[in-house]
């Protein structure tokens, strides 16, 4: 058996003096977050014999691949009564203990609403852990679900008078930071807590107490560098740089603070692409289509970026598909882009302009024996394409104020407040760009107005789309009327 090394004043060991009823390991890579949680999930696993516990990840092949390896790595062999199998995915220990390796993303299969669901079932559990929380595949409702099934009461057979005596109801987490709704919904509130002493809605505690009931263990890779290879330190040194640096080394949430879009998330803003398709196709029954909306960057060594989608009745810009490549023609490109036209032509009517890069109105290209610009290649190809606003200023502006979230309703949930602009999730490079797209810094590391100039090329694709659009602070959205109370006498002759 290997040795697991718990070094008092370390973050590891920090986090196992945890005793709060949710206790999250984040950080940089390599930090040893995910053996440390394993190593205490085995500890409450022989502390609580009998006990139902719960080993997580987003999907199942993440879960076998890492956690499940790892959770094995550390676990006494003649602690086992019963190995997991492939079609019963639970440990038994001879103390009676049973612990289930679960994926929290259903494969493939959907409930009557169309939403996919997790295999945890509805199995009540003393104890779980979750490995990277931030994985797109999770979003804060599986967070908030576990978190209502531990309602166990198995007794405690320790002797460490700092444990629950039953349970013990703990919910550990091992996270990489990412700019998601484990950011904005957990991290964010609990350093601010910190920082200030004020309590938000977001922030996990007794509302009566006013008890925090989260600990939040954040490290850099360094802090396990008894436990690392010496070359494998070196290596991220030598390839993660700036703000890449802060945050998969140093751990660093607060390398989010300088996003061009901090409204942007994943959780908010990405939607499942067939509910895209059934909005799209609900309107072509109707005998009806959205007006469409584009927008083009070009790129020749860098990726070029085209965006494809429609503004609803309600103006919400949705972008429904695209491409993300370098190019190697201008007629490859349209030929490309003429597909997701008549892809999407059900639904969508293309009679406004793809509002394109103003570069390409003036950078040529050879065609036959003489120079054309871009632009006229592309409409020499049956497109019809305009320059787009190109001040950055006014453009992040606008596309920040889509981006916010205003209190008429998401578009798949009108209960709950939702932004003016969402993205098919196959757009996945969309999603990548927003949470890398920061402000410059001058000389002295303080931010000025100007993003960095670089993979910022869907950035740009979306400030374009929306150049002829109106500002969304000018959209007015007219609440159903409601007879007042002392108006409606007459109502009962």
């Amino acid at each position: 058996m290997p040795k697991y090394r718990v070094i008092p004043g370390t973050p590891q060991h920090t986090y196992m003096l945890a005793r709060n009823k949710i206790q999250m390991y984040g950080g940089g890579f390599g930090n040893g977050k995910t053996a440390a949680m394993c190593v205490k999930a085995i500890g409450l696993a022989f502390d609580y014999p009998g006990s139902n516990g719960l080993i997580a990840r987003a999907s199942y092949v993440k879960l076998n691949d890492t956690i499940k390896k790892e959770f094995f790595k550390w676990l006494p062999p003649g602690a086992i009564a019963r190995m997991p199998t492939t079609t019963d995915n639970t440990l038994i220990l001879k103390n009676g203990t049973t612990v289930n390796f679960r994926y929290i993303a259903q494969r493939g299969k959907k409930t009557a609403d169309g939403y996919t669901t997790s295999n945890l079932l509805s199995a009540t559990y003393d104890w779980a852990f979750v490995d990277q929380l931030e994985d797109p595949e999770i979003q804060y409702k599986d967070f908030l679900d576990i978190l209502g099934r531990l309602r166990g009461s198995t007794p405690y057979k320790g002797n460490d008078p700092t444990m629950p005596m039953t349970g013990p109801r703990w919910l550990g987490i091992a996270v990489n930071p990412t700019a998601n709704w484990v950011y904005t919904k957990i991290v964010k509130p609990y350093h601010q807590y910190r920082a200030t002493g004020l309590i938000t809605d977001d922030l996990i505690h007794d509302p009566d107490t006013k008890q925090v009931l989260i600990d939040i263990i954040e490290a850099p890779t360094t802090s396990n560098a008894h436990n690392l290879d010496a070359d494998f330190l070196q290596g991220l040194r030598s390839t993660y740089k700036g703000q890449m640096y802060d945050r998969f080394v140093l751990g660093k949430w607060a390398a989010y603070e300088g996003l061009v879009y901090p409204e942007f998330s994943r959780d908010m803003h990405l939607l499942p692409h067939e509910e895209i398709e059934k909005i799209l196709h609900a309107n072509w029954r109707e005998r009806s289509r959205y007006n469409g909306i584009q927008s083009f960057d070009l790129g020749l060594v860098v990726p070029s970026c085209y965006l494809i989608g429609f503004v609803d009745e309600l103006s919400n810009i949705i972008f429904v598909d695209g491409f993300y490549r370098p190019s190697s023609s201008t007629a490859v490109d349209a030929s490309e882009i003429k597909a997701l036209q008549q892809l999407y032509q059900y639904g969508i009517e293309f009679s406004d302009p793809i509002w394109a890069d103003p570069a390409i109105f003036k950078k040529t290209q050879l065609k036959g024996m003489s120079a054309t610009t871009v632009a006229r290649g592309l409409s020499d190809e049956g497109l019809f394409v305009k320059p787009g606003q190109n001040a950055i200023e006014n453009g992040i502006m606008k596309v920040n104020g889509y981006l916010a979230i205003q209190p008429i309703g998401h578009i798949l949930d009108p209960a709950r407040p939702g932004p003016r602009m969402y993205f098919s999730d196959k757009l996945q490079f969309i999603a990548d760009e927003f949470l890398a797209y920061f402000w410059q810094t001058n000389p002295n590391g303080e931010r000025i107005d100007r993003p960095i100039d670089r993979n910022d090329h869907a950035m740009d694709a979306v400030k374009y789309a929306v150049s002829r659009l109106p500002d969304p602070s000018t959209l007015v959205y007219r609440a159903p009327a409601i007879t007042p109370e002392h108006l409606k006498w007459h109502e009962l002759h």
